[in-house]
């Protein structure tokens, strides 16, 4: 099934936002004093650890002043669910776009839908998890990120995601990656067709880590779901084949100042207070994501229920064991149900 959309005027009807602005509601909810108190862990922090704890703390609460301004677009096409174009402004006024597929229920009135919320690989166009896995009985919102997919016509990325600001982290890509992510989180928690109550974050390389972080950083997210996550325990990847040395060492930035600026975005220092059911994978030959570093992270994330899938002979992709564990999975944990 083509993801491509057909272009209407978008219908404001579509779209009836509650009394208070989702990201206003959201910002007062999520106290700002709690995050800091409880991001990277509670107890001790060292300096750097502090310093991080502001830069999220100031983060969420600048996205959370942005008003959501949701633009909701039927997309007529002929496949037996409905789609929706959306665009949303996320943080810095910066608009993105994600697409959202909905189960048509027939008989009898709709459920409020348990969410899966996915972002892309790092090429920005490859999502994790397709629209038509809404027929099991899901919303499924598929996030692109500013700059990435369906989102580089309204925004321009200058250079290499990874490596184009990496002397400070105000202003490096994934501030603004993760927000978006959170942003979307925030569409999905406002609508009265979806479940606030019951959001999973899914994805596969840059999605993994993607959704890895951004749960991190937002309670609301139920479950997560990273297939050969990238973005994992920078300071490792650096050191080994990997694409993050690739990268570094194209842009000739595979130095300290470079990788205490993406200590702020690697979801090792960010998911000890990943506390909700988490299930990862990691292929034993993957060169782009080794391994190693996903099971850093894994090691680190604050729940119990917590799986590390490894394929001692996987490389860099996807795999059918792993999407077929994954399903049975989500439904127990945003649906109750047993194997």
């Amino acid at each position: 099934m083509s993801d491509m959309l057909l272009s209407r005027r978008p219908s404001p009807l579509l779209f009836r936002p509650r009394k208070r602005a989702p990201a206003q509601r959201w910002g007062r909810a999520f106290s700002p004093f709690i995050l800091l108190m409880g991001l990277l862990g509670g107890g001790h922090a060292c300096a750097g650890e502090l310093e991080m704890r502001r830069f999220w703390q100031g983060t969420i609460e600048r996205l959370a002043r942005e008003p959501i301004e949701a633009q909701v677009e039927s997309v007529p096409e002929p496949v037996p669910y409905s789609t929706y174009r959306i665009t949303l402004r996320s943080l810095g006024g910066v608009r993105i776009k994600a697409r959202l597929a909905l189960p048509i229920q027939g008989e009898g009135p709709a459920p409020r839908w348990p969410v899966i919320i996915t972002a892309p690989g790092y090429g920005g166009t490859q999502q994790g998890v397709m629209l038509s896995e809404c027929q099991r009985g899901y919303a499924i919102l598929q996030v692109y990120p500013r700059g990435q997919g369906d989102s580089a016509s309204l925004y321009e990325i200058k250079g290499d995601k990874l490596t184009a600001q990496l002397d400070h982290p105000e202003g490096a890509y994934y501030q603004g990656g993760y927000a978006d992510v959170l942003r979307a989180i925030d569409f999905a928690s406002s609508r009265p067709d979806l479940d606030p109550s019951r959001i999973a974050l899914v994805g596969t390389s840059q999605g993994g880590g993607i959704v890895l972080a951004a749960a991190s950083l937002d309670p609301r997210v139920k479950a997560v779901v990273a297939h050969v996550p990238f973005l994992c325990d920078f300071r490792a990847a650096a050191q080994r084949p990997s694409l993050v040395k690739t990268l570094l060492d194209r842009a000739q930035r595979n130095d300290e100042q470079a990788l205490s600026t993406l200590d702020y975005f690697d979801p090792l220092r960010l998911v000890s207070r990943l506390k909700v059911p988490t299930l990862l994978s990691a292929g034993g030959k993957d060169h782009t994501c080794p391994p190693e570093t996903i099971q850093a992270v894994h090691d680190q994330i604050a729940s119990d229920h917590k799986t590390l899938k490894r394929y001692p002979n996987l490389g860099h992709t996807s795999c059918l064991e792993f999407y077929n564990l994954t399903w049975p999975w989500l439904d127990r944990q945003l649906r109750g149900t047993s194997d």
